[in-house]
């Protein structure tokens, strides 16, 4: 059988998967009050979820797409960078997809993981890469380490899984083992 990763991939045509349609899918159901994008580049997926989201917040060191939404406010500078500015604001729904070299994204999750509510969402992108080609610095890089370093530090308070589609979605859930029922004290 075929491994799943590789299932649409062909020597003649690679298919990456639609993460834009994942996040829209899952805010559709979270409806975000403030979601955080880290990583803009075109827009595609800050489109989609504005749809859903009272209010976005979209940082990327250069828009290439300018017009959005009125619930999206624009921070062109670096992600460490917004987050010395930003102080009181919490997250439900965070994508992390800027720099994808692994400090870089241990930092964004580490620099944002105190800012995202209980029950909160943290999304990577490229966390599957199908090839050797694909880790180069101008498509996954090395941010799945990352990720399996996130997994080892904090899989106490979060729960974690990397969906296999090239380039591959990762899915935190903030939660404390003892609080699966977190409306019960």
């Amino acid at each position: 059988m075929k491994p799943i990763y590789l299932r649409n991939i062909s020597s003649q045509n690679l298919e990456l998967y639609d993460h834009p349609f994942l996040l829209e899918h899952f805010a559709t159901w979270i409806k975000p009050e403030n979601y955080l994008e880290i990583g803009v580049r075109h827009g595609t997926s800050l489109i989609s979820v504005s749809k859903h989201a009272k209010m976005c917040h979209a940082v990327d060191l250069n828009f290439i797409k300018k017009d959005y939404a009125d619930n999206v406010i624009l921070y062109e500078m670096s992600s460490d960078e917004f987050f010395s500015k930003i102080k009181n604001i919490k997250f439900d729904m965070v994508f992390i997809d800027g720099d994808h070299n692994k400090e870089q994204v241990y930092k964004d999750f580490f620099n944002v993981k105190d800012k995202v509510i209980d029950d909160g969402f943290v999304f990577f992108h490229d966390t599957y890469p199908h090839n050797e080609e694909m880790l180069s610095a101008s498509l996954s890089n090395n941010c799945w380490e990352a990720v399996l370093r996130i997994k080892n530090e904090f899989h106490r308070e979060w729960e974690i899984i990397t969906l296999p589609f090239t380039p591959g979605v990762t899915i935190m859930k903030k939660m404390s083992l003892d609080k699966q029922l977190y409306w019960k004290p």
